[in-house]
């Protein structure tokens, strides 16, 4: 596949310059860049001082270096891939046993990205596409991170949203004390909050202990109630998560 842009931006791409330029220098000065890329020293200025405002970029007399800011979302690529590597197996396996639809994602800033979706053959509802992102306030597995996500403000989370049921919470009080009930329980419920015909249980994955992401099963909400939804899913669910936990441990 041809991975080079049809409508390429230029100053993305002069900024990325800039940036590889510094790693590869391990540090460098506005003339440096300007006359290693080569561009005006305006512009290496330009992208630096914005770049050092978000954090990517540190300054120390004179001299600019990558900054901090690219951990996160490195780390969070690299945790990505990670889950994708171990997760797919062990989701399918889950889906093969209990029947219903299982979902891994992984955390991204303020969304749920999922990962792998694989439906088992009882479930007929709608299948999850790899790169969909998930609320966190009304999904079982977005609640789980949101609850284990020490940065996340369930508040600012709620801020926008949007009631897509009568059951989705949207009052940031209430959605404290859910994600305070799930740090407690282990687990999040989803008891119709996305899809009012849909139910769904979520575990969390951590990794280096911080949340990495989480493993949920989903299914129509006739047939997701009493014993099944309160302690057979939830069994088989929190054994898959134990195992996934184990592995990433490991690493």
């Amino acid at each position: 596949m041809d991975e080079r842009a049809r409508n390429p931006v230029k100053s993305v791409r002069t900024a990325l310059r800039i940036v590889e330029a510094l790693v590869e220098r391990d540090g460098a000065t506005v003339t440096e860049l300007a006359d290693a890329l080569p561009v005006t020293k305006g512009t290496v200025h330009n992208h630096l001082a914005t770049l050092r405002e978000r954090g990517y970029v540190t300054e120390e007399d004179g001299v600019y270096r990558a900054g901090l800011g690219f951990l996160y979302p490195a780390d969070s690529a690299r945790s990505r891939e990670v889950l994708s590597g171990l997760g797919t197996d062990a989701v399918a396996r889950l889906a093969d046993t209990t029947g219903e639809r299982v979902d891994l994602v992984a955390r991204q800033g303020n969304h749920a990205v999922l990962l792998a979706s694989v439906a088992g053959d009882r479930y007929e509802g709608p299948r999850g596409v790899a790169g969909e992102r998930l609320p966190l306030y009304c999904t079982a597995t977005g609640k789980v991170v949101l609850a284990h996500a020490a940065d996340l403000d369930p508040e600012r989370v709620v801020a926008d949203a949007t009631g897509r049921t009568d059951r989705t919470i949207t009052d940031p009080q209430a959605l404290e004390s859910e994600v305070g009930y799930i740090r407690d329980e282990g687990l999040a419920y989803d008891r119709g909050e996305y899809d009012p015909h849909r139910r769904g249980i979520a575990a969390p994955l951590f990794r280096d202990g911080e949340i990495a992401g989480a493993v949920g099963i989903a299914g129509p909400a006739d047939r997701l109630r009493g014993k099944t939804f309160q302690q057979d899913l939830p069994g088989l669910l929190v054994n898959t998560a134990d195992q996934l936990n184990v592995e990433l441990d490991d690493l």
